[in-house]
């Protein structure tokens, strides 16, 4: 076999000899260097390459590997058998557990049937007696429900017998329609009837009785009635709650319970890593248009919110609150049962007294951007409405007059008994401020009175022009 490093050999030399003559002394020895290293590494294969040759002819490395080839199989199947005995002797074990527990369930139910029996022989056996002992003064009726026993495939139907006496002289009870029940306005009686007939109340009315009768109404003291859903409509224990819901059977302020799903509410889901604040601004705008337009073909509404607020009983509410009781229950009849987003849109009635007091004070003032509760506050957070519509109403406020002007463009009528009220109280405010100033420049004329020494007594005088003279030395040069 020829080397093929020496077979190559003349001719590089050769060329590396032509290339030499532009290089430098150290490139040269880089070369040199190289080439013996590639030299190395030819041989090394070569020789490797002869050795893989050699173990392969040779018989006993051949007899090696088929030793070692069949120890490890010997070793693999020696691990199988004793993972199958394992195996078996477990099933064997679950099997006569099993076996077991199935004999203790017969006993048990054996012990029980026997016991059963006894215990009815032992009644039975009672009750004959007693029939002889009494005879005909007493009797035994079945009372209450049948009591169903299964056994096998049979039905055993055991109902409760109760002795009472043959001849019992039992008056009829006369029911009186002002007893107390459980339920206080049951269907059969008068007050129902009265209650069906009189007039009806308004939520706000037995809001204001309610307070007038109920000390620290709507407060925390008050242990009875949940402040938050009288302030709010909604509260986070819901059912649950262990203090009085008041559901108002009509009401000017319509509850949508997580109508608004956009982007805006869940900041505490890093939500804000995926929309900015134009954008979540320009999707609850597009809301606006959409709920706040159809809800306003109905009526004149006095508020419109929708809450950002991160706890499910308040997440995406949505509250409109109309001026009068008639267009509220228009939009209840039309807008109920409807679809918006791919959800039904149900609505109910809640009683809001006081915006100011529903929504956050802290939210209010942080310009409707930060609490310190966060998402999670149980009063109302809500989004800023496009152009500012409905702020004044948040403080309790009225409207301004551009919007009534609106409002009676829209609907077509002039100033309705809501501004005419409003401009009452304005005048009742303006007299009462005209006659505190009248009465505090009489407080100062009756105070100015003393000064003049004619209508004060000698001494009181003299001391006056006296104290005047004095003041008027005082400020000479």
């Amino acid at each position: 076999m020829a080397d093929p490093a020496t077979a190559g050999g003349p001719s590089e030399p050769a060329g590396e000899a032509a290339a030499a003559g532009g290089m430098t002394r150290k490139e040269k020895r880089k070369a040199m260097k190289k080439l013996k290293r590639k030299q190395l590494r030819k041989e090394e294969a070569i020789r490797e390459r002869e050795q893989d040759e050699a173990r392969s002819t040779d018989p006993e490395e051949q007899l090696r590997i088929r030793l070692r080839e069949q120890e490890e199989a010997e070793i693999a199947e020696r691990e199988r058998k004793a993972f199958e005995e394992r195996e078996r002797l477990w099933l064997e074990a679950a099997t006569a557990r099993k076996a077991a527990k199935e004999e203790e369930e017969e006993e048990e139910a054996r012990r029980k049937k026997l016991i059963e029996e006894s215990r009815e022989k032992e009644t039975q056996q009672k009750e004959h007696a007693d029939e002889l002992e009494e005879g005909d003064e007493w009797e035994y009726i079945e009372e209450g429900p049948a009591e169903i026993i299964w056994q096998g495939n049979e039905i055993i139907v055991k109902k409760k017998r109760v002795r009472v006496a043959k001849k019992s002289d039992r008056q009829p009870i006369n029911e009186d329609d002002d007893r107390p029940t459980s339920n206080p306005l049951p269907p059969q009686s008068v007050a129902f009837t009265s209650y069906k007939i009189g007039p009806s109340m308004s939520a706000q009315e037995v809001l204001e009785k309610s307070a007038q009768q109920i000390p620290n109404f709507g407060t925390e003291q008050d242990k009875a009635h949940c402040p938050f859903h009288l302030k709010t409509g909604a509260c986070r224990f819901g059912s649950r709650c262990s203090r009085v819901h008041f559901h108002p059977d009509k009401s000017c302020t319509l509850l949508i319970k997580n109508m608004y799903s956009g982007p805006g509410l869940a900041w505490e889901q890093d939500e804000g890593l995926e929309y900015t604040d134009e954008e979540v601004e320009r999707c609850y705008e597009e809301f606006y248009e959409d709920v706040h337009t159809e809800f306003l073909k109905f009526g004149e509404l006095v508020n419109f919110k929708v809450c950002r607020n991160g706890s499910y009983h308040l997440r995406g509410n949505v509250y409109v609150h109309y001026k009068s009781l008639d267009s509220a229950l228009l939009a209840y009849s039309n807008m109920n049962g409807r679809y918006y987003a791919g959800k039904q849109i149900m609505c109910e009635f809640v009683t809001i007294a006081r915006w100011k007091v529903a929504i956050c004070g802290e939210y209010m003032k942080s310009g409707l951007k930060t609490c310190s509760h966060g998402t999670a506050c149980n009063f109302i957070h809500c989004f800023h409405n496009p152009g500012g519509d409905y702020e004044w109403a948040d403080w309790d406020n009225p409207p301004p007059k551009y919007w009534i002007r609106k409002m009676s463009a829209l609907f077509g009528h002039p100033e309705s008994a809501y501004d005419k009220k409003m401009e009452l109280e304005d005048c009742e405010k303006l007299r009462d401020s005209n006659r505190k100033k009248t009465s505090k420049n009489n407080r100062k004329k009756d105070a100015l009175v003393p000064l003049c020494p004619q209508l004060l007594p000698p001494c009181f005088a003299l001391i006056t022009m006296t104290f005047k003279r004095c003041s008027f030395i005082s400020r000479l040069p």
